[in-house]
């Protein structure tokens, strides 16, 4: 099997139907602990509440969303919405808080996920330039999309490296009122990324994002062994 067979090549960052069960669970039982099975029902509530407020008083980048897919509007209003429900309970720091730590649970499922690691390595090849392929592909689909623009390619046998320079995730977020939420896709692949490195050969290297001030999301994928020693945290 080659890596372009994967059901997951090219693909613009989705999950699996699989995949959405689990994460789905992962966020319900994260709830439980926060906000107990009582207090879980406000929640739902004020969920309902504010996807509808969302439609209505944000009309254009619902639309937006819905244009770029249908998935991804139902994100925009799923993620808002439980944003501003928690932070009724909570307040907004408290909720982007629990939003953040709800990625972190999350990317530890979604990121073998959505490169079918269990699959990937079992491709012909080397599993460093399969991964490397996955990535093209991935971030060609967002570029195609809109969602993430980049600059094109930078590679050697060692590396893949290249700039994200816009992210509609941002302009959604702040569109809707939760610009909390602009950092939630960083520290999804901050939480996400090392946990696949092992199994795919690499070192996941970022030193600036868009969403934490950056003047762009810069993505290098190492072959292991190769990435040189930094000062900087990934951001």
């Amino acid at each position: 099997m080659k890596v372009e067979d994967l059901e997951m090549y090219g693909k613009a960052l989705e999950m699996p139907k699989e995949g959405q069960r689990k994460q789905m669970k992962i966020v319900f039982n994260l709830l439980r602990k926060e906000f107990g099975i009582i207090g879980i029902l406000g929640i739902v509530k004020g969920v309902n509440n504010h996807a509808k407020r969302i439609r209505r008083e944000y009309p254009e980048a619902v639309k937006k969303a819905r244009g770029i897919s249908e998935v991804f509007e139902k994100e925009l209003t799923m993620m808002g919405s439980l944003f501003s429900a928690i932070a009724d309970k909570r307040g907004r720091t408290k909720a982007q808080e629990f939003m953040i730590g709800m990625m972190r649970n999350v990317a530890a499922f979604s990121m073998p996920a959505i490169y079918q690691i269990s699959d990937l390595v079992k491709c012909e090849g080397d599993v460093f330039d399969n991964y490397k392929k996955m990535n093209r592909a991935l971030f060609n689909e967002t570029n195609r999309m809109g969602t993430w623009k980049h600059d094109g390619f930078h590679e050697t046998d060692d590396l893949l490296d290249f700039k994200v320079t816009t992210c509609v995730n941002i302009e959604l977020w702040e569109a809707i009122d939760c610009p909390e939420l602009n950092v939630l896709g960083c520290e999804h692949d901050l939480a996400g990324y090392p946990l696949i490195e092992e199994a795919t050969k690499s070192e996941f290297r970022r030193h600036c994002t868009l969403a934490k001030g950056g003047d762009c999301c810069h993505f290098k994928f190492y072959r292991k062994g190769t990435a040189p020693i930094t000062e900087y945290v990934n951001q």
